[in-house]
């Protein structure tokens, strides 16, 4: 997946915008845990937001650019 946007319950978006890495295909990642979504960007940063706060999610895959 591409594009990650995470819409909180006081309204304010967190964005996680596709983003590009020289050597590979590498792409924004997220995963659900208990109490938390994690997301982890191309390079491997990690943030992660309490699942409580969370109104909803919202993810645009990448279908390749041609």
């Amino acid at each position: 997946m591409s594009a990650i946007q995470i819409r909180k319950k006081d309204g304010t978006v967190k964005d996680f915008p596709e983003g590009h890495r020289p050597g590979g295909s590498w792409t924004n990642s997220i995963r659900y845990e208990v109490g938390f979504v994690v997301v982890t960007d191309v390079w491997g940063t990690e943030t992660a937001i309490p699942s409580a706060d969370i109104d909803e999610i919202k993810t645009t895959p990448n279908r390749g650019r041609w």
